[in-house]
């Protein structure tokens, strides 16, 4: 069985999101993905949506793997994790999965930026060899600079993978402020986020952060000092 492993802040989740994981699926046809929101991060100060509504609003992939014919599970793994006071790092995440999933391949969705990065990430080589990469390049014309990187991370090509995306223009910081402007983002936003947002007052203006992670890119980076 292959499991596709997604994480992030999803702070909110938005058609991004679901595009990028769209073109991971597409590339290495997984079994089930696992959508786990972000904890607590060592390098980010925190989210503007505490962690359990961020894996509500994650039920919205669930469209996408009716989609695909894919299992989906979203894990509140990492954000139980943070409300016991622990940082998250991807590996232990996909120690995890291994522990529960013996003999199933396992890979993680990541974009074109943080594999330029991810020898930065806590115990770096242990991921690649517990899990394939799947990188989601967004950047027009960083294809290059991709490979060059892939090949000084796994000589062998083997444990790098490359899955094209076109990219669409947002990201949730910028959401948030709009959001808090008073807009719907009805265009970037699924209809069953808008709704939990719109239920739960959140991203207003005023909302103070709160102690997990603005994002999951770098949750497995090394803890700042």
């Amino acid at each position: 069985m292959r499991i596709l492993l997604y994480g992030g802040s999803f702070d909110p989740p938005h058609y991004g999101h679901m595009n990028n994981l769209r073109a991971a699926a597409a590339r290495v046809c997984p079994d089930r993905v696992v959508v786990m929101p972000a904890g607590v991060s060592p390098f980010k100060q925190g989210t503007s949506a505490p962690g359990p509504l961020r894996v509500e609003m994650c039920g919205c992939f669930a469209e996408l793997a009716r989609e695909m014919g894919f299992g989906l599970e979203v894990s509140g793994w990492e954000v139980e994790q943070a409300e016991q006071g622990r940082k998250n790092y991807s590996v232990l995440t996909l120690e995890k999965l291994a522990r529960e999933n013996p003999g199933d391949e396992l890979y993680l969705a990541i974009g074109s930026d943080m594999l330029l990065r991810f020898d930065g990430w806590h115990r770096w080589e242990d991921i690649l060899r517990l899990a394939h990469l799947v990188v989601t390049s967004r950047n027009i014309g960083d294809d290059p600079a991709l490979h060059a990187k892939a090949r000084q991370l796994d000589a062998s090509g083997a444990r790098i993978l490359f899955a094209p995306v076109e990219a669409l223009p947002m990201a949730s910081s910028v959401l948030r402020t709009r959001l808090a402007a008073g807009e719907e983002c009805e265009n970037e936003l699924p209809v069953s986020v808008r709704r939990v947002i719109r239920r739960e007052g959140l991203y207003t203006k005023g909302d103070e952060v709160t102690n997990e992670s603005e994002t999951g890119k770098r949750a497995c980076a090394q803890p700042a000092e």
